[in-house]
């Protein structure tokens, strides 16, 4: 009797490991079996979170009935299969995941504005919502007053959204750890002024950036004196980096810092070199122009950071490592090696002369000189200096199209 009880302990906790990687629809399936298989698929374990990923829903209904019977706290719809089309299902769904009262977690897939619109109204005890598809051009962000509880909030469209209402609808939102909203039209024109009431903020992520005003770093974003994380995207123009730096040089807590197709102007060096607060660090730039110097700039200021960077994340555009691949094949190579030139990957940078180096500790980065002179280096080779002059940092450095920008960011990186 003792081996008989053991063995269907140890088969009921393998069942239990093995059910975890089921599908919803498969689980329902495999408690159709027997009573101990029935048992399983009812734990709670397996019902906490739910993943829709590669399913498709053909009943939102019979989902919620099961969704609450199970009191899944957890529902992830992201790469959820849709019908043609898709934006039928949606209604059904707002209908169905009101009564789904346990629901404290979603993200979301490519829906409707007013899917978010309406899950705030229906469903006022949700703590998170990351819907970061957004498939239509607008939305209300006046529904969203009714989520007094949320402590997670990402917003994104996929082509772009207007608000239709002032973000100052989310200023109630006392207990919000982490906000994004990005791909937002004209957020400069906004009530900024409401992010600094968030004084419990750990994460910030804002697109949109260029014509912030000058103020947005000594007046909103030192007041969040939580902030852990900082991600900023499109900083072109007229953009007030140097003012963004020096406020979060003075942020105590703030150990990650994200930018995203900036405009690296001379100074940003000393600049980010001043911000020996910040552990983990990604930097898109945007390569329109004076891209030699803006390399210089972004090298120089992360060997600045040499005793304090953890991580470090450079993105380099293909658009870049074609135009400079085409600049070495037209202007520095004599014309009669080309034809015995073996094939290469083109994968090379322009950095201006000489290129910033830290021979020890406490040496000076050297300015470029005068009148200014390219060098062309090759990415292992700016591989190999990183990883010399930051012996203590993990280093990668990203091979991306433009359009991918947006898409990238250090958890994605590193891990």
């Amino acid at each position: 009797m003792d081996n008989y009880l053991q063995n269907l302990s140890y088969g009921y906790n393998t069942l239990l490991y093995v059910f975890q990687y089921l599908k919803v629809q498969d689980l329902l399936r495999a408690g159709c079996v027997c009573t101990m298989w029935r048992d399983i698929a009812s734990h709670p374990m397996l019902w906490r979170t739910v993943r829709m990923k590669n399913s498709q829903v053909h009943s939102f209904e019979g989902l919620a009935n099961t969704l609450k019977k199970h009191g899944t706290r957890h529902l992830d719809l992201r790469k959820m299969l849709l019908p043609t089309g898709g934006d039928e299902i949606w209604p059904e769904f707002s209908r169905a995941i009101e009564r789904v009262d346990m629901l404290r977690r979603i993200e979301l897939c490519r829906c409707p504005a007013s899917v978010v619109e309406k899950l705030a109204v229906s469903n006022p005890q949700l703590e998170v919502i990351n819907a970061v598809t957004i498939k239509c051009e607008s939305m209300d962000l006046e529904s969203l007053k009714a989520l007094t509880h949320i402590k997670e909030l990402r917003l994104k469209s996929t082509g772009g959204l207007t608000l239709t209402s002032n973000i100052d609808s989310l200023k109630d939102m006392k207990c919000l750890k982490h906000l994004s909203l990005t791909s937002i039209r004209d957020l400069d024109s906004m009530n900024l002024n409401v992010i600094s009431e968030f004084t419990n903020l750990e994460s910030l992520d804002l697109g949109e950036c260029t014509d912030f005003p000058k103020n947005f770093g000594s007046e909103i974003l030192v007041k969040l004196d939580k902030l852990e994380k900082l991600r900023l995207e499109k900083g072109q123009g007229n953009c007030y980096t140097f003012e963004i730096l020096e406020a979060v040089k003075n942020m105590a807590h703030l150990e990650q810092l994200e930018l995203v197709n900036f405009d690296i102007k001379s100074g940003f060096d000393k600049a980010l070199g001043a911000c020996q607060n910040i552990k983990k660090l990604l930097i898109i730039p945007t390569y329109i122009s004076q891209s030699a110097t803006t390399n210089h700039m972004v090298l120089g200021g992360v060997l600045r950071l040499q005793k304090t960077l953890s991580h470090f994340v450079w993105g380099v555009t293909l658009e870049l490592l074609r135009v400079t691949e085409l600049f070495v094949d037209q202007c520095e190579e004599p014309k009669e090696k080309k034809e015995k030139k073996q094939v290469g990957n083109g994968d090379s940078i322009p950095v201006l002369k000489p290129v910033p180096l830290l021979k020890d500790k406490d040496s000076e980065i050297a300015p470029a000189l005068e009148p200014p002179q390219v060098e062309i280096l090759a990415l292992p080779s700016l591989q190999k200096l990183l990883m010399q002059n930051l012996p203590t940092t993990r280093v990668k450095i990203l091979k991306i199209p433009f359009h991918a920008t947006w898409r990238q960011s250090i958890t994605d990186s590193v891990n």
